[in-house]
């Protein structure tokens, strides 16, 4: 059989109340050759009846059942799986425009670039990479990583087209040890290879975000925080090539904003305070060394950051608590919102 020119991976968990408009939207594709691996990781909704129907009705559908693993090692088993030139990833909650395919597929082939990647809409909220289609031509690693999460657009997987070849040479696989940032870490994983990418400046990809899916994400950990600010750090380092550049700089302020964030939802969970304790005090280390820029819109998250610089982490603990307890008031007073507190 012949092999597909592009695999797209779409890990399925618990997803039957937007899974038909996920397929739809795929096999509806103006590009007609890929192959899709529809992989339901233990779903106990009708998730795994509805996989199975599409996969009667086109035979480009490929189905697999599992125990739920986890949609990190779900990817792994759809990227040894997907015999595609090119792979993408598809959540299953998520819908795409008929023409995303065809578009990214004939850009990434006909400029033979790294990497091709695409704006997106989370909910009713736009996200443009650019006026204007352009390629990042010999351009340093460093640099295309800091323009894509600028504009909040590197940190995910599911707007952006890889190649196999890529993957397979440096065996890039998404981190099966973390839930939160597994996208980031597996991308800095495959960027460090990339000397050119395509960016388009269409919005193809249209992301579900609510508070819903993210509470119930799993649990997390500040060992797990920790470990996953220290790696991502570390690699913007190495891709940096230790000069600490201003997009280095900037990258890694920004990891520390999406750190804090996650530190709001561990305080939700009321875990020891020596554990607290022991991330904070990691952070503080990595801002000092690493002199990173303080250039941040939101007020509570900017004068977390200071408040941590210059005290001791027990004082910082005390009130970082009590920076959380208003927080948390405000959002469910209305006047506010926040993906780790219900309203």
């Amino acid at each position: 059989m012949e092999s597909p020119e592009l695999s797209i991976i779409v890990p399925v968990y618990n997803a039957d109340k937007y899974l038909d408009r996920c397929i739809e939207s795929i096999i509806v594709q103006s590009f007609t050759n890929f192959e899709c691996i529809l992989i339901n990781d233990g779903s106990t909704d009708g998730s795994s009846v509805i996989c199975d129907q599409y996969r009667k009705s086109d035979d480009r559908i490929i189905v697999i059942h599992q125990e739920n693993s986890g949609v990190s090692a779900t990817r792994n088993k759809g990227i040894e799986m997907a015999r595609g030139k090119y792979i993408c990833f598809v959540d299953s909650d998520d819908y795409l425009q008929s023409n995303m395919y065809e578009k990214l597929f004939a850009a990434i082939n006909n400029t033979n670039t790294d990497v091709a990647c695409c704006g997106y809409t989370e909910n009713n909220k736009t996200y443009d990479l650019s006026n204007d289609d352009f390629i990042f031509s010999n351009s340093s690693a460093i640099e295309i990583i800091h323009y894509l999460e600028m504009r909040q657009a590197f940190g995910m997987v599911w707007n952006k087209l890889y190649k196999k070849t890529i993957l397979d040479t440096y065996k890039i696989k998404s981190p099966v040890s973390i839930k939160f940032g597994d996208d980031m870490i597996f991308n800095l994983q495959y960027f460090q290879y990339v000397k050119t990418a395509y960016i388009s400046s269409n919005r193809f990809y249209y992301y579900l975000h609510n508070n819903e899916s993210a509470l119930t994400k799993g649990k997390l950990t500040f060992s797990e925080s920790n470990y996953r600010f220290e790696n991502v750090s570390n690699m913007f380092m190495n891709i940096d090539n230790n000069t600490k550049s201003l997009f280095y700089a900037e990258l890694l302020a920004k990891d520390f904003k999406y750190t804090i964030a996650l530190f709001f939802r561990l305080y939700a969970e009321k875990k020891r305070i020596h554990e607290r304790l022991a991330v904070i005090k990691k952070l503080k280390k990595f801002y000092k060394e690493n002199k990173a820029k303080n250039e941040f819109g939101n007020i509570v998250v900017a004068g977390t950051y200071k408040t941590l610089l210059y005290l001791p982490a027990k004082i910082f603990d005390i009130i970082f608590y009590l920076i959380f307890i208003t927080y948390v008031a405000l959002v469910k007073l209305g006047m506010g919102n926040s993906r780790f507190v219900k309203n």
